[in-house]
Order: structure tokens, then sequence, then C-alpha cells
């Protein structure tokens, strides 16, 4: 795959929640400076969000015209608005870095949405997905789906010092909260690759220490950057 000289490798790091994926990338910046991460749908410039609004408005009206269980929530627009915003932000720092690594990106996005509001099914948010996807596709190249046994999972997700919602479910509650956003990510993926040209790597985070999956990816990663 060749990339256009100065436009740096998009990737995004995919996973349930405890597969890791922060702490790979973490690891994989330590070993390469030339690597940007941290990207994310969390913590964009006011400005893009605003833009990334004023774009969506039509999507909105159109919804709120179609009344009842068509409207869009706020949970939805919010995170639509966030897709948008980091496409434009993603853009920018293409022309500066030699490889991004997104946490949390388009593939999350519409996973989540799936998953959290599929009442809306693909009626009135269709025509917007299918722009999101096309949009994305021309800018990601790598999807790095990371996952782990679903005791691991749970094991991590119970540990780590940051809250999650299912922190405090039964084993069986935590797998099958993995289990839908796994199929919500593969029809994203799916999707992305159908209008690109993705490329979609897998490692399983509970069969190799951080450093050897780091190093790994770190690998994978220059061979598409030097357009192998």
């Amino acid at each position: 795959m060749k990339h256009a000289e100065g436009r740096a490798v998009i990737v995004e790091l995919v996973g349930p929640a405890g597969a890791g994926k922060t702490t790979l990338a973490q690891g994989v910046s330590r070993t390469d400076a030339t690597v940007r991460s941290g990207l994310s749908l969390w913590g964009l410039p006011r400005p893009q969000l605003l833009s990334s609004a004023l774009a969506l408005l039509p999507t909105i009206i159109s919804a709120a015209l179609g009344g009842g269980r068509s409207r869009l929530r706020w949970g939805e627009m919010t995170q639509m608005i966030r897709l948008g915003a980091l496409r434009h932000v993603v853009r920018q720092e293409a022309t500066r870095h030699r490889i991004l690594l997104l946490d949390e990106g388009p593939v999350f996005a519409l996973s989540w949405l799936e998953v959290f509001f599929k009442h809306n099914g693909d009626r009135v948010p269709a025509a917007w997905r299918r722009r999101a996807v096309a949009d994305w596709a021309l800018l990601l190249d790598v999807v790095v789906f990371l996952d782990a046994s679903d005791l691991t999972l749970a094991r991590r997700i119970r540990t780590r010092a940051k809250p999650h919602m299912v922190k405090d479910r039964s084993d069986a509650e935590i797998s099958g909260f993995s289990a839908g956003f796994r199929r919500a990510f593969d029809r994203a993926i799916a999707e992305l690759a159908r209008a690109g040209h993705v490329v979609v790597d897998a490692l399983s985070t509970d069969r190799e220490p951080t450093e050897q999956s780091a190093a790994r990816l770190m690998a994978t990663l220059k061979q598409r950057r030097n357009g192998h």
C-alpha cells in the first residue's frame, strides 16, 4: 500500500474494554518518536467541534421531522459531532507526523452508536453513516484489532484505576458487553474495508508482553509507511 508523500499512516487501535489499546499505544510511541498517539474522540478543539456540529444540522433536522424513534438523542448527536471533528484534526495532523495512532476513532464511534442507540436502526442515520464511512475510508489505512479472553478482559476492567460502566458486573455480563462491541466492530470494519483499502491486523494482548506486541506492531506499521 503506497502513501502520498508527506502523509502519515493512519491507524486505529480497536478492541473491547480491557484489550489494552492505551497501553499498546503508549508502548509504540515510546519506541518511535515519529508516532503520534493519543488522538481520540475526546478533548477535541472547540472550533472543529463547532464546524462539525454545523455540518450535522441537516441530519439533525431531518431526524426531528421524522418524529418518534427516528429523532436523534443527545448522546448520538454528540458522538456524531465528535467523529466529524476528529476527521478534521486527523487531516491536519497527518501532514505533521509519520504515523498516527487513534484510540477510539471511527470504528469505535460507529460501533458505540450501534451498541447504545440501536433503537434508530439504519433509517435516519443511514445516509450520515454512509458519508462517515466514505470519508474515513479515504483517511484510515490500518485497523489493529486487539482482543483477549473474556476472563482477562473482566480482570483488567475490574483492576484498572479508571471507571467503567460494567466494572462491578458479573463475568457473564462483561462477556455479553464485550461480545456486543465485537459484533459492532466487525460491521464497522467491514464497511470501511469495502469503501476503501483498509488493512486489518489482529493482536491478542494476553499471549505476549506489551513490549513484544508494541515492537511487532511497530514493525508492521513501518512496512505500511514504506509502501510494502
